[in-house]
This record gives structure tokens, C-alpha cells and sequence, in this order.
């Protein structure tokens, strides 16, 4: 016998604002790592800790907020609009984000995780 965890996807609206936030925050990571590498063994360009810090949590941020807009925890919606503020410098991406984030099935995404 062969148990199986039902498989859950959300809807449309949701795995799109997920997986922009994931992007995004896997860009970031990567994008620190290849500063890393090709800085490394430069001397006149130092980073310090806090230049390694600050990209970790903007990158580990947006990822851990993919992952609660995902499963519909209750603080994801606020962390989703705090991410989503990064969007608005381009309208045609951040303008659609925030509508699908008012919009009424992205809420219910929300209200039926929420409920026992």
C-alpha cells in the first residue's frame, strides 16, 4: 500500500504572486553569490558583513514569502504587499500584482487556509 499526501496548487492568482516573489528573491541570492565570486580576489573592492546580510535577508525574505503565499498563512498577505512594493517601480508588473493581490480569489486563498 502506497500512501500519498493529497496534493494541493492554489489558484492561478496565487501561484503568479508566489512565484514573482520566489523569483525574486532567488535573483537576489544569486545574484549575491556572483558578486561574491567575481569580487573574492580583488583587492581595491571590499564588502563588508552587512553588504552579506542585507542581500541574504532581502533574498531570503522574498523566497520565505513565495513559500507562506503558497499554503495561505494569515501574515503572508502583509509580507506579499511589503515585497510588493519592490514591483511598483514598474507599473505594468506592479500595477497587475496589486490587483490580483485585491482581488476577491486571491483573498478567499486566504480565508480557506485559515479555516480548521
Amino acid at each position: 500500500m502506497e500512501s500519498r499526501l493529497p496534493s494541493y496548487r492554489p489558484p492561478a492568482c496565487v501561484v503568479l504572486v508566489a512565484r514573482t516573489h520566489g523569483l525574486v528573491g532567488l535573483t537576489a541570492l544569486a545574484s549575491l553569490l556572483v558578486l561574491h565570486l567575481l569580487t573574492r580576489s580583488l583587492r581595491q573592492i571590499e564588502f563588508g558583513p552587512h553588504t552579506y546580510n542585507l542581500g541574504l535577508s532581502i533574498g531570503l525574505t522574498y523566497c520565505l514569502t513565495a513559500v507562506l503565499v503558497w499554503f495561505g498563512t494569515p501574515v503572508s498577505r502583509l509580507l506579499s504587499r511589503l515585497c510588493g512594493l519592490l514591483y511598483l517601480a514598474r507599473p505594468q508588473l506592479g500595477s497587475r500584482l496589486w490587483r490580483i493581490m485585491d482581488s476577491p480569489d486571491y483573498q478567499a486563498h486566504f480565508q480557506r487556509r485559515r479555516a480548521p
